[in-house]
């Protein structure tokens, strides 16, 4: 009997070390795949070239006017999207028409009289019919330029029937575009135009080229892409349509474009991004920047949010908006107000404006995540100790066994087995804390009512608190640490299963908190354990004796009594009662679901609330920690280990499946992996401690209102 005590207590031992272990391991993960953003203090704001436009025609300004007003007031990078062949009809002096368009300009357009013998004669020459149509425009390097994309015509077009041909006359070009299919013309790209590069590499600002997916892709479209580009201070790609041009059949081209240039591509903010990017980035070794599509009416507050929280390295801000109300000089006053404002609160938080240099993720040692997946394991084998007598040998077997399988599956697919262990650390911890809840130790009741056993009664549920806030907190670092890898650092990918993270162990906190109060009312546990182990312990007769506080552990009477008890209680005919509660928490758990996540609309009173604890804690805590979990689970456990009552031991129950809410949000907090590993540990200690404070204050007016109750009941009675 000893030795088997003694290889028991061995074997918690281990177990319980690999989970700090573990714990260790993920924080020094997460701390090594934070570190590359540590040193970022760059944000590069940028504006579209078309908003440029924009604003120099509403504010009565040159465009290259502009660009310096935007340059001194903080901006330090223009976006320039391609040229496409239907763009070019909007530039002055460039004409792209049908058979049928270029008649009625010859005749109606005063501008082209001077070359019209010369458009008769070539058209003539040329045999133009129904669907051909021509370019006509300056001749020079814009122009070439042109004449090579329209080239690319023939790789799609059927040979025998297309044609393209040249004319040059004075200071124009002609091209006669014959046999193409309508369908290839409108989108047919350009590149980008040289004149607007050249107006935003004189002002000195740099260019982000936007690219869009092209009609015609060959495995020289990358390459021609960015080569327009060339020779001008570039700072970062953005693939606009959703798709990265090439994609699928070409996605490797792009990626040597790009590395051969050295140019980070551009992921948007909450994990957005084009499809494709994804094959893109491991090939040029996650050379990425992330890019906040905003507005210039946008609190500045929202912009240095995404920084902190999300690694945002560039801004885009979007003036139309403010150039459609305003014009003139006011229209530049407005733009001079908001951008001191935003770089003002910039450099408050510790930023300048300049250019954003990429973050490269560091690669985390495999070994690392094998000991954090060791650590998980224990804590699923300390689980399954608390309900089942298994020997020492056999839950090292299973200990054994699950490595192998991760091994296993990591070698298959390393990115879907650390974001499936990081959803099983984001439910098994909860779970364990809900038990930590349940089986907290009662005292004598009526001990407990005088003013001493009150204080020890709400020392111990502060101690039990404080064990579930370390053992959440642990559950959160290896949540965090599953995910310490390239693809989650910039967003490309995220952790998986939220829903089920919320859902799962709050459903299993409840069955669990059903079947632990009605095994303690049924009073069966009683016949388990000697009348002389209850004096000992200070219990009255059905009460549950509670397991050792960590790792939990029952004694082998209680886990047969137990099982005894849940065969009888799944073999009881149901009842219309258990109908309508089974509606009743599905309808609760429909709601609670479909209102998790990111919610866009809250309430007044609420954006005050988290204004105020931002600007006093500089991070916002979560609501359903200061206000929820830690409260009710402390109001719940002086309940639970203070009062002989079975109504106040089922409320008491209710509270604490209540409070499981807490650690699932820790999960949740440090589920974001975007953010720095210090504002999640920050949000969940400021969680905590408001928690308490807000728990005690309830146990407080809990009490205050309990005693004028039972003051009223007795002077009735």
């Amino acid at each position: 009997m000893f030795a088997s005590r003694f290889s028991y207590r061995a074997l918690n031992c281990c177990l319980v070390f690999l989970l700090v272990l573990a714990v260790v391991a993920a924080f020094y993960a997460s701390f090594l795949f934070h570190a590359p953003a540590q040193a970022a203090r760059d944000i590069e704001l940028t504006v579209r070239y078309s908003d440029v436009g924009i604003v120099a025609a509403r504010a009565g300004l040159t465009v290259e006017e502009t660009l310096l007003f935007l340059k001194e007031r903080g901006v330090t990078s223009v976006g320039i999207p391609e040229y496409s062949l239907w763009g070019l009809r909007r530039d002055p002096g460039c004409y792209v028409l049908s058979n049928l368009e270029l008649v009625g300009e010859m005749s109606l357009n005063p501008e082209l009289f001077p070359y019209r013998v010369f458009l008769e004669e070539k058209a003539k020459e040329a045999g133009l019919s129904f669907g051909d149509y021509i370019v006509f425009m300056p001749a020079g390097p814009w122009a070439e330029q042109v004449g090579e994309h329209l080239q690319e015509l023939s790789t799609v077009e059927q040979t025998e029937q297309f044609r393209i041909a040249r004319y040059y006359h004075e200071e124009m070009v002609l091209y006669i575009i014959q046999g193409a299919n309508y369908e290839n013309l409108p989108h047919l790209s350009l590149g980008a135009k040289p004149a607007q590069l050249e107006q935003v590499a004189k002002a000195g600002l740099l260019i982000n080229p936007y690219l869009s997916q092209r009609k015609i892709e060959t495995s020289a479209t990358a390459e021609q892409m960015l080569a327009t580009y060339d020779g001008y201070p570039l700072s970062a790609v953005v693939f606009e349509g959703g798709i990265v041009p090439g994609y699928p059949l070409y996605t490797d081209k792009m990626a040597e474009a790009l590395q051969r240039r050295a140019l980070p591509a551009v992921v948007y903010e909450y994990n957005r991004f084009p499809k494709g990017l994804e094959r893109v980035a491991p090939l040029t070794g996650y050379n990425l920047v992330v890019m906040r599509p905003g507005n210039i009416n946008d609190q500045p507050t929202v912009h240095v949010n995404g920084i902190k929280e999300r690694r945002v390295q560039v801004l885009e801000l979007q003036l139309r908006d403010l150039a459609s109300r305003y014009g003139g000089e006011e229209l530049q006053r407005e733009l001079t107000d908001r951008l001191q404002l935003l770089t003002r609160e910039l450099k408050d938080a510790g930023y300048l404006t300049g250019r954003a240099s990429p973050l490269i993720p560091a690669e985390i040692p495999a070994p690392l995540y094998m000991l954090m997946a060791a650590g998980l394991l224990a804590l699923f084998l300390l689980l399954l100790q608390l309900f089942f007598t298994w020997s020492p040998y056999r839950l090292l077997g299973l200990l054994a066994l699950g490595m192998v399988l991760v091994i296993l599956c990591f070698r298959w697919n390393s990115l879907f087995t650390l974001q499936a262990l990081s959803l099983a650390a984001a439910v098994g911890f909860p779970v364990y804390c809900a038990l930590l809840f349940f089986f907290f130790p009662g005292g004598n009741a009526g001990k407990a009512s005088a003013s001493g056993g009150a204080a020890a009664l709400l020392r111990r549920a502060y101690l039990r608190i404080a064990m579930v806030f370390l053992f959440a907190l642990a559950g959160g670092l290896l949540v965090h640490g599953f995910l310490t890898t390239p693809p989650f650092f910039h967003g490309l990918e995220m952790f998986r299963g939220v829903k089920v993270m919320y859902l799962l162990p709050l459903a299993a906190a409840g069955i669990l908190a059903f079947t632990v109060q009605g095994f303690h009312e049924s009073g069966e546990d009683g016949g388990a354990v000697k009348g002389s182990e209850y004096n000992k312990r200070g219990l009255s007769p059905g009460t549950l004796p509670s397991p050792s506080s960590f790792p939990l552990q029952l004694p082998a009477e209680q886990k047969q009594a137990f099982f005894a008890y849940l065969r009888r209680l799944l073999r009881r005919p149901l009842t219309l009662g258990d109908l309508l509660l089974l509606g009743a928490l599905l309808l609760a758990a429909f709601i609670y679901i479909t209102r998790t996540g990111h919610v866009m609309e809250i309430t007044p009173a609420e954006t005050i609330l988290r204004q105020g604890l931002e600007q006093l804690l500089g991070v916002r805590p979560r609501f359903k920690e200061y206000l929820l979990g830690y409260p009710l689970g402390l109001l719940g456990l002086y309940l639970l280990g203070g009062s002989s009552r079975r109504a106040l031991k089922r409320l008491a129950f209710c509270f604490l499946v209540a409070a499981t809410m807490a650690p699932i949000s820790v999960a949740n907090t440090f589920a974001h992996i975007t953010a720095p590993l210090g504002l999640s540990l920050l949000r969940s200690i400021h969680g905590f401690w408001l928690g308490c404070l807000a728990g005690f204050l309830l146990i407080y007016f809990w009490r205050k209102i309990a005693l004028l109750f039972f003051r009223k009941t007795d002077h009735l009675n």
